[in-house]
């Protein structure tokens, strides 16, 4: 299911598009549920990254590498996050700071 998730983003909205796999916490009435497990996540960000997408994310883990936005030619992180606070942005007029390559967005 998630592959198909995947192609239709690929195919009906672009590779730039951002996707995010949240995980599920228990909590409230769904506290007899587990969590998301971590390598589910990772597999799902992964998989969407080979396929073709750019910026695919992996929500409610913090610290996890898969919070930050990399550049999709050299790979380096762009944006670092810490939760919702952007810590370094390596965006310069619309472009990575490191190797210049054009980053789909809206960019100030």
């Amino acid at each position: 299911m998630l592959r198909g998730l995947i192609d239709w983003v690929l195919a009906e909205v672009g590779p730039d598009v951002p996707l995010h796999f949240s995980r599920f916490h228990p909590d409230y009435r769904l506290r007899n549920l587990p969590p998301t497990p971590l390598a589910t996540l990772e597999w799902a960000r992964e998989t969407a990254m080979a396929r073709g997408l750019h910026h695919v994310y992996v929500g409610n883990v913090p610290e996890h590498p898969g919070n930050h936005t990399c550049c999709p030619s050299c790979g380096r992180v762009i944006i670092r996050r810490t939760g919702f606070f952007v810590q370094e942005m390596n965006i310069k007029k619309g472009r990575c700071a490191f190797c210049r390559s054009p980053i789909a967005g809206v960019w100030r």
